[in-house]
């Protein structure tokens, strides 16, 4: 995995990904034994090791080490800390005011920010372009090779006339797609099934795995079986396959209406994509220029570190890492400081949570318990494992809480945030993010009309599988007019 991709700055600076980040926090301290042990058998259905660039060890010493992983996380959650019924434990239970002092113009802070355009014709096709290649059905063909196609192969590596370990296995490799070392792919091309050829290979000198690095190789490989991907026409059937509703509840059944719900789809992301840009540098002033007392809680501390790192032992899982690699390689933490840097990460989180609870405190924003309770009821419906609200614990109430309070306050943020254009130097900065959060975004509506068809194809990563970038949803808004200033103005004196 390119781990390089996921930079702990970029993770911190979406709003969106805060939330999701948040979400898989609950899951991983709330199912905790079940979500481990789903992630820990969901292993690719592949055999053997890709020789690929990013490949570190072989899967089977990566699952024993997310197993061993599950296992810590599945006891801790056995064990209830003992912070876990403690009033102060909780932003519920405090008086956040007494333990930070917000900034006097926290209610109409200035950030810079381009606003969204609207999704051009060319971006609305290319969308569906890339939308029809994702869908595309595999079939088999009798024929030799081609760029493009997808060939199930049966490799054996050698080093020096030995196998070496991880260089062997049965993979489904797309040719073209640059999982293998370089010449592994092309060398495959005109190749009929059923043959075997020896690729006489060199792996790149800044291979991960040191004892290959710079070596001639040779790997014999079997063809067993060639698919091509048949891209769909598009047409008003092939809409009506994808199963998709638009905004308003209506199913989308027309290559017309398909159009419009792409153009719909990108722009609603680009909005989002703006409103977690405004908020994030709207709560990095207001954490910057807030002034914290003493005294906040231990056990308040203590509950966000346990679930900062049940979240991230979550991550590690999901990647099969341990927490220590996944800290080292990640936020570039070193084996004597990593669990300090978790503790500082959590520190951070219920530093600003508690901002955000004095401003929900100050701007009447706390969740009813009306709210609460329909909250936990959705959750306890989506939840096969717990029969009843009153099952539902403390931690879990607690977060789902916090979670309506985190909503309403951002809404009221981003409405009296006031945005403005940024320089034409930071404009061309910030070109290259919104590209690649475009890019992952495209992704994800592919993903989601796969789930719709109830007929996706599974597919597992290659040894290289690059990390996908999260784009995120969120609710629209705009920023204060003068007109609202005046009236907060108003309500202030």
């Amino acid at each position: 995995m390119d781990m390089n991709r996921w930079k702990p700055e970029d993770v911190r600076q979406s709003i969106f990904n805060m939330e999701v980040r948040m979400k898989n926090n609950l899951i991983a301290a709330i199912a905790g034994t079940m979500a481990f042990c789903i992630m820990a058998a969901g292993c690719s259905s592949q055999t053997g090791t890709a020789p690929a660039g990013g490949a570190d060890a072989a899967a089977t010493a990566a699952t024993a080490a997310a197993a061993a992983t599950a296992a810590t996380a599945a006891a801790a959650v056995e064990e209830a800390p003992a912070w876990q019924d403690l009033d102060d434990s909780y932003l519920s239970g405090i008086t956040a005011s007494d333990y930070v002092e917000l900034p006097d113009d926290y209610k109409h802070l200035k950030v810079e920010a381009a606003k969204p355009e609207e999704a051009t014709d060319e971006e609305v096709e290319e969308r569906i372009q890339n939308s029809l290649q994702s869908n595309a059905p595999l079939e088999e063909v009798d024929r030799k090779v081609e760029e493009g196609d997808s060939v199930n192969i049966d490799f054996v590596g050698k080093l020096d006339g030995e196998e070496f370990e991880g260089g062997s296995g049965t993979y489904d490799l797309v040719i073209g797609s640059h999982s293998f070392i370089e010449g592994f792919e092309e060398g495959l091309i005109g190749a009929k099934k059923g043959e075997t050829r020896d690729l006489e290979l060199t792996f790149p000198e800044d291979y991960s795995a040191a004892n290959l690095a710079g070596k001639d190789v040779v790997f014999t490989v079997t063809v067993n079986k060639i698919s091509e991907y048949k891209v769909p026409e598009l047409n008003d059937e092939y809409v009506r396959s994808l199963n998709v509703t638009n905004a308003f509840g209506n199913a989308v059944t027309t290559v017309d209406d398909y159009r419009d719900y792409i153009r719909s789809n990108i722009n609603e992301e680009r909005e989002s994509s703006y409103r977690s840009t405004v908020l994030a540098a709207g709560l990095t002033k207001l954490q910057e220029q807030s002034t914290f007392k003493e005294g906040i809680p231990a056990n308040m501390s203590d509950q966000y570190y346990d679930s900062e790192t049940r979240m991230l032992q979550y991550y590690a899982l999901m990647n099969y890492m341990e927490l220590k690699d996944l800290m080292i390689n990640v936020y570039q933490a070193t084996e004597d400081n990593y669990l300090q840097m978790i503790r500082d990460m959590a520190d951070s989180q219920m530093k600003r949570d508690i901002i955000l609870q004095a401003i929900a405190d100050e701007r009447d924003l706390n969740p009813s318990e009306e709210e609460v309770t329909e909250a936990i009821a959705q959750y306890v419906e989506s939840e096969e494992t717990i029969e009843k609200p009153e099952d539902v614990g403390r931690y879990a109430r607690e977060f789902l809480r916090d979670e309506l309070l985190r909503k309403n306050v951002y809404d009221w943020l981003f409405e009296h945030i006031e945005a403005e254009e940024p320089s034409e130097e930071e404009a061309e900065a910030a070109a290259t993010g919104e590209t690649s959060s475009e890019t992952a975004a495209t992704d994800g509506t592919a993903a989601a009309e796969e789930e719709n068809k109830d007929d996706s194809e599974e597919s597992s990563d290659t040894a290289t599988g690059e990390a996908a970038e999260e784009s995120g949803e969120g609710n629209t808004g705009s920023a204060a007019s003068t007109e609202e200033k005046a009236e907060e103005e108003d309500k202030d004196n």
